[in-house]
């Protein structure tokens, strides 16, 4: 019997993005616009985006001969120096917020090549709510005028500052500083304390940040947005704490103005 090679192509592939959205958690398995570049990219049938092959700067002869080593051994296996890239992804339908990402590779520990990356899209203001879920419409504003890219994290109020916050649910604002925020699992009657026999309201902070100084139409990383404590110098980061309840079935239209 004959076998006939048609294609051969096997090779290390450096990691997977699993895009995810920030309302129910599953993976997106639409069409995104992904832009990655120094990576080429495939998406696969389970919706995952894999990196398969990284690009040397040009007249890098030692990085693209590191990049081949590492996509063509299996073992042992070469260690390339690593790369940060910064990525984009935007929806064609509209229903999610352009953001920027990061991706580091190769991946360390080893163990989590195996895992994809997850990149959380937060939903556009016209994405539909189930009639559970306890909700926020924002409007954001700083020095009177919109405020586009501010990542929103609603959270529960920290009972010991060392503590880390508990994110309830998280969203963006658009172009026009407008923002959804969806918390989903409250339940609609709770075990109250002291006085009240059940509570239907849950305590939280209202947490939003926004960069100072992008530029019209640029994107941000919304977790290290909202993550950031101490801004490097240069990057200024307005930030705003309110205090609300929420509760289930309920949709709450706030305007808020960052200082």
């Amino acid at each position: 019997m004959t076998f006939t090679v048609l294609e051969a192509d096997v090779r290390r592939a450096w990691a997977a993005l699993r895009f995810v959205d920030a309302m129910t958690r599953r993976t997106i398995d639409t069409p995104l616009a992904v832009d990655l570049p120094g990576a080429r990219l495939r998406r696969n049938p389970r919706g995952l985006w894999v990196v398969l092959a990284l690009e040397a700067a040009p007249g890098d002869a030692d990085g693209a001969a590191a990049i081949a080593a590492y996509e063509n051994a299996f073992h042992p296996v070469p260690v390339p120096p690593q790369r940060s890239l910064t990525g984009r992804v935007a929806d064609p339908l509209g229903r999610f917020l352009a953001r920027r990402f990061a991706l580091t590779l190769p991946r360390q520990p080893a163990a989590t090549l195996f895992a994809a990356v997850e990149v959380v899209l937060d939903p556009s203001p016209a994405q539909p709510l189930l009639s559970t879920w306890a909700a926020l419409r924002l409007a954001v504003t700083r020095a009177g005028l919109p405020a586009p890219q501010a990542a929103v994290r609603v959270r529960s109020p920290l009972a010991n500052p060392d503590d880390p916050p508990v994110v309830l649910g998280r969203g963006m604002t658009d172009a026009r500083g407008e923002a959804l925020v969806a918390v989903v699992g409250v339940a609609q009657v709770r075990p109250g304390q002291d006085e009240l026999v059940v509570e239907r309201e849950i305590p939280v902070e209202i947490v939003v940040s926004v960069d100072t100084g992008l530029a019209a139409g640029g994107l941000v990383d919304p977790d290290v947005l909202a993550d950031m404590a101490d801004p490097p110098l240069g990057l200024g980061i307005a930030r705003l704490t309110v205090a609300r309840t929420m509760a289930s079935g309920r949709i709450e239209t706030l305007a808020l103005n960052l200082p």
